[in-house]
């Protein structure tokens, strides 16, 4: 085991291309992918590989495509032996982390985020959510108590980079409010529900029955808790995050400032893209990152890990 951490992103670090060479370079890769096709009756290689982009932006598309690319890697690591002393999901990441700590069986995983998906649905009417650059978490939730209807401080990537989630009218509405206060800059996020907001408070009453009912074993790796930065050990512990999961914020920064108060480096990104590490080097500008998007990097980063 090595002093390192394990990030895992979430809906937002979809590309097109996603996991192809993976795929291409590691048999184990491949298998995850042909067993979600399976399991979920969607071609889902040829979504994340060829697109359209259109489908694999769609929310649960691109959960299941992330999920799917981070249990590859996750595979990949587990062959040459590589663990982390913590996991640290980001918002969907949450599924991931539990497969690579072995608390959540791969199929598991993907029935849970299906499950996920049909709660926000039957309860859930349209939201939206937004990104604020330039200003305060303590600002912008100074901000939405000034609009009317329901928005929220929903996700703290940075000291500076605020996401906010409620009704649509009412993040419009925000995103307004915070431009006129001099934020850097605020745009809308391709997503179709308030994620991390109160108003999945019923989604996640829903989706804790299907949890209730799935089999789950204690993490052997510690799994830290985007909600206060707590280490999850437990079933039951594990069990109650996924059920509390939709409707409760995400502080990033509080889970980094954690990984490095704990010396836990380098950090590795377990999955598409470099949205983690660039938040990561944000909150902490000498934290190392190293990342596993494409089978080179992901050479190139167990190689670094085994030197540690």
């Amino acid at each position: 085991m090595s002093d390192c951490a394990f990030l895992f992103p979430g809906q937002g670090a979809q590309v097109l291309g996603m996991g192809r060479d993976l795929a291409e370079a590691y048999p184990e890769a491949r298998n995850l992918v042909e067993r979600a096709e399976t399991h979920l009756r969607v071609p889902l290689g040829k979504i994340m590989f060829d697109g359209p982009e259109e489908r694999l932006n769609e929310d649960f598309s691109a959960q299941v495509a992330v999920y799917t690319v981070s249990c590859m890697v996750t595979e990949v690591l587990a062959a040459r032996g590589l663990q982390a002393a913590a996991m640290a999901p980001y918002s969907s990441g949450l599924y991931a982390a539990a497969y690579a700590a072995g608390s959540l069986g791969f199929e598991a995983g993907l029935t849970l985020m299906r499950e996920a998906d049909s709660c926000i649905r039957r309860h859930n009417g349209s939201g939206a959510m937004g990104v604020v650059l330039g200003l305060s978490a303590d600002q912008v939730a100074e901000l939405c108590t000034q609009v009317p209807g329901e928005v929220e401080v929903s996700i703290i990537n940075t000291h500076h980079q605020i996401i906010v989630s409620g009704q649509p009218s009412s993040v419009t509405a925000l995103l307004e409010k915070a431009t006129a206060a001099e934020a850097l800059k605020t745009s809308l996020l391709p997503a179709s529900a308030p994620y991390h907001c109160s108003l999945l408070a019923d989604a996640d009453q829903c989706l804790s029955e299907r949890v209730a009912r799935t089999p789950l074993a204690a993490p052997h790796t510690p799994i830290i808790s985007y909600i206060d930065a707590q280490s999850l050990r437990s079933s039951p512990a594990m069990a109650k995050m996924l059920s509390i999961q939709l409707s409760n914020p995400v502080h990033w920064v509080k889970v980094v400032e954690d990984l490095v108060c704990r010396g836990l480096m380098p950090m590795v990104e377990i999955g598409p893209g470099q949205m983690l590490g660039r938040c990561v080097r944000w909150i902490h500008r000498r934290a190392v990152v190293l990342h596993t998007e494409t089978a080179a990097a992901l050479e190139a980063a167990i190689e670094s890990v085994s030197r540690c």
